[in-house]
């Protein structure tokens, strides 16, 4: 009898790991993720550039180069989602090609356009972004002689990482940010799946890990939002986000160092403060850049 509930329980723990191995896949190898794009500059009848360009583990990656209404000297770069793309972000940022911005958005691997490779919910993306970045002001070298971010999401997190490390960077908006990858995995993990931190996520976890050969975790907002000081940040949030929810915006306000705006957007869902604030967010937005990019002095 002894024998008979050993070999279950250990058939049963050989199950969990096999079951969080091939879930491990879900967020690593995210095929099924890549949705097909939906809007496209000249449905807005915006001029645009076609990018192309590898980043640095070779996979080419697609974006678009807006100019200004007006030539311009300052350049946002857009990075969005997990599961979204270029089309999706630019929808409802492009209104800011009329403040004298030029705009700058791009597919991360696995996404999009772009060309199919590991993905990481933040750890590879940080390798794309970094190449976008310095491709676009290598090509464009007089329009984004200043240059701001905006984030959202995943695209957020990885906004903080690389402004963290790059100065060129003078300021950045980042929306419904994740303050740590293994809580936000964990709760998409419960929210979709239904599925407990223990054991399975954990294993998850795991073997995201040692898969990957870094811990991701270093790579979370938490770490490195104190580092974008003295450059100003703008944290925005929906008041209802239950994958990023607004202590999660608090939490990353607090590390922040000033100057750091923090705007929870009532009634606003996850990516969704867009379309819930209406034209006061298109308000905010444009304000914050107008104010902020091209004004810093040397760093």
């Amino acid at each position: 009898m002894y024998i008979t509930i050993l070999g279950v329980l250990i058939s049963l723990f050989l199950l969990i790991v096999f079951i969080a191995y091939k879930q491990s896949n879900r967020i690593l190898f995210r095929n099924a993720k890549k949705g097909p794009l939906t809007f496209f500059p000249n449905q807005f009848k915006l001029p645009f550039e076609n990018i192309t360009f590898k980043n640095k583990s070779g996979i080419e990656l697609k974006g678009w180069f807006i100019p200004a209404a007006v030539k311009s000297d300052k350049t946002i770069m857009f990075l969005h989602g997990w599961g979204l793309n270029k089309g999706d972000i630019l929808a409802n940022t492009f209104f800011l090609r009329e403040k004298n911005f030029n705009l700058f958005y791009f597919d991360f691997r696995s996404s999009g356009e772009s060309q199919q490779g590991p993905s990481s919910i933040g750890y590879f993306e940080t390798e794309d972004a970094q190449s976008a970045l310095d491709y676009i002001t290598s090509i464009h070298p007089e329009e984004t002689k200043h240059m701001g971010f905006y984030g959202l999401s995943m695209g957020a997190a990885v906004a903080v990482y690389i402004a963290a490390y790059n100065k060129q960077i003078e300021c950045l908006i980042i929306e419904a940010c994740y303050y740590s990858y293994e809580k936000v995995v964990a709760r998409w993990a419960r929210l979709h799946k239904h599925v407990p931190y223990f054991p399975l996520v954990a294993l998850i976890l795991f073997f995201v890990r040692k898969r990957l050969g870094v811990n991701p975790e270093d790579y979370s907002p938490r770490y490195n939002i104190k580092k974008i000081a003295p450059r100003p940040i703008l944290i925005i949030n929906g008041k209802l986000d239950n994958l990023a929810p607004r202590h999660d915006a608090r939490a990353l306000f607090l590390e922040a160092r000033h100057p750091k705006q923090l705007w929870i957007v009532p009634e606003a869902t996850h990516t969704d403060c867009s379309k819930t604030a209406g034209p006061f967010y298109q308000e905010r937005l444009a304000e914050f850049f107008t104010k902020h990019l091209g004004m810093s002095k040397e760093l």
